[in-house]
């Protein structure tokens, strides 16, 4: 199943990172999942980089390759998530594709 997710951590000192993320369940634990491809932001939404296909474009955190599940998330004082549908997440990839034009539509 394919999962979007907004993720919003927050360090000790008040920064903080903000990602967008389509996801891969790996099996049907609801355990781990594949990350496909991610969109990261600042706190204030302007969007910084992306990820898809192994690759950073722009200045995007390379993200490990299999990331807790979101019904996980929950687990970590630091991070707060919420589901997206996947028009929203499209639409933030559309605008990503503007900043960055070497980056490849959706398989």
């Amino acid at each position: 199943m394919t999962l979007f997710v907004k993720t919003i951590f927050t360090a000790p000192d008040g920064s903080g990172l903000v990602n967008v993320a389509e996801l891969a369940e790996l099996d049907n634990t609801r355990t781990n999942c594949r990350m496909v491809r991610m969109i990261e932001l600042t706190p204030d939404h302007s969007i910084v980089g992306a990820f898809t296909d192994g690759k950073v474009h722009g200045s995007a955190n390379t993200p490990l390759d299999v990331v807790p599940h979101p019904d996980r998330l929950g687990q970590f004082d630091d991070i707060e998530h919420h589901m997206l549908e996947q028009g929203e997440f499209d639409g933030l990839w559309a605008e990503a594709q503007t900043l960055f034009p070497d980056l490849p539509d959706r398989k």
